[in-house]
Parts: C-alpha cells; sequence; structure tokens
C-alpha cells in the first residue's frame, strides 16, 4: 500500500507534466511503476521515454553499461534544449550546489531556480531529446518521497545523496535535481519544483490539492489496514472465550 501510494503520486505529478506543462515533450526516462499501472490511470507511455533506467546517451562514452544499469534511478528524467548561450555544468540540487563533487549549502531556504523552460516544438522531430548535443541541453532529474509532516529533512537529505553520483557524472550543459517532498498526513512543502517543470501557477495548485487529497485518503486506508492487521494478529494469539464473537475484548 506505502509502494502504491508512492507510484499512483508520481504518475499523477508525470501526468500534470506531460499534458500540461511545457516539458511534456522532453521526458527521456521514467521509474513509477509498471506499465499496466499506468495505463489504468489513463496515462500514456511518451514516446521518447526509452526506459526505465536513465538513457545510455546522457553518460560519458565509453560509460560502463554495467555502471549504467546500477547507478541511481531518478523517478523521472527529462531533457530540454537550452538557449544559445551555453554555461559550464552545474548540479543544482534544492538549496545545494554539487560542483566537482563537492557539496555545499547556499543560506536561501528556497530552491534555485532552473534553466528557463522552453515552449513545446511545433516540429516534434526538431527538439527529441536524444538529438540534442550534450552541450546544448538542460537534464532534470525528479525525484519523488513521502516523508514526516513535520520532518522532511531526512528524506530531503537522502534523495540529495542518492542521486548525487550520477548528478555528477551525466553530460549536458546543466543538471538539476528537482526533490518533490509529499508527507504522509497530505503536507506539500514547496510548489517550486512544480513551476521549475513547466507548470503555471493555476496548474501547480490544481496538481498539488490533487496530491493533498490522495496523500491524505492513502493515510486514512494505511491507519485503518494497520488496525486491522494488529487485530488479527492479537487475536490469533488468544484463547477462544465463549461468548467472545457477541462481546469482543476490550481493545484497552
Amino acid at each position: 500500500m506505502i509502494t502504491k501510494r508512492h507510484n499512483i503520486a508520481c504518475r499523477m505529478i508525470l501526468k500534470a507534466i506531460r499534458k500540461t506543462g511545457s516539458l511534456g515533450s522532453c521526458i527521456v526516462s521514467m521509474d513509477i511503476g509498471c506499465n499496466k499501472r499506468m495505463t489504468m490511470q489513463n496515462l500514456q507511455i511518451p514516446e521518447t521515454a526509452e526506459s526505465r533506467i536513465v538513457p545510455k546517451w546522457l553518460f560519458p562514452p565509453r560509460f560502463p553499461d554495467k555502471d549504467r544499469f546500477t547507478s541511481s534511478r531518478p523517478h523521472i528524467v527529462l531533457v530540454n534544449p537550452i538557449a544559445a548561450k551555453t554555461h559550464k555544468q552545474q548540479t543544482n540540487v534544492g538549496g545545494w550546489v554539487l560542483r566537482s563533487g563537492r557539496v555545499q549549502l547556499r543560506e536561501t531556504g528556497s530552491f534555485p531556480a532552473a534553466p528557463p523552460a522552453t515552449s513545446r516544438a511545433t516540429n516534434p522531430r526538431q527538439h527529441r531529446p536524444k538529438d540534442l548535443n550534450k552541450t546544448r541541453c538542460d537534464i532534470h532529474l525528479v525525484e519523488i518521497k513521502y516523508c514526516e509532516d513535520t520532518r522532511p529533512q531526512n528524506q530531503l537529505n537522502a534523495a540529495k545523496e542518492q542521486h548525487k553520483d550520477v548528478s555528477n557524472i551525466l553530460q549536458g550543459a546543466s543538471v538539476t535535481l528537482h526533490i518533490i517532498l509529499l508527507g504522509v498526513g497530505g503536507t506539500i512543502y514547496t510548489l517550486e519544483p512544480f513551476k521549475e517543470l513547466g507548470l503555471d501557477s493555476q496548474r501547480v495548485k490544481k496538481l498539488a490539492s490533487k496530491l493533498h487529497v490522495h496523500s491524505v485518503n492513502f493515510a486514512a486506508k494505511l491507519v485503518h489496514t494497520r488496525r486491522a492487521l494488529s487485530s488479527t494478529v492479537i487475536n490469533s494469539h488468544q484463547e477462544p472465550v465463549s461468548g467472545q464473537a457477541c462481546n469482543p475484548l476490550d481493545p484497552h
């Protein structure tokens, strides 16, 4: 149930990016559950999404396939063309900046802005992510995690550490890690990652509202299921008592 809650949330986010975002045609891989589940949520697999792992063409030449297959897998990877002016590769991770494998903290308290999202191309073949020159593309890694509503820092740090290596290896003008944290009780911590992924303010609020309702509903299901399982375990260790069916034991 916990895995199902997470994957459904991932597919809701992907569906919003795919159908209403300016980066909808830039998805190159996604690791958010099986194709059958995606079909059940009326979500079509993008033609540009090659597999569940990061595509080979984003790695350096002669990078071992064994290492690529065992590298971390962001839930969604997008690649979009940058403006004519190129810039040195860096990795933005929330309020962190990774350069040359070293981690530095930005005392901004907010997520840094990603490179401006480009509009969908009129000719789909003109801007196919795979056809872009590596020095002319921005790579966006999306990691989605559920965490405690009052203590998100542990999962935030875990996401940064999880994808630190692959972020430094990938080749592009820039690599940005977008960490989306969802509270188990329905908390939505920030809307900035959704905006950075090409959604306008109205669609961001609509998506956040859906994710909130989804989390709250699953929180109730999980609580009821845990209580039912706990009751089953307790009763299995108790000897039958006359009249027990009519007068259940005091749960306290």
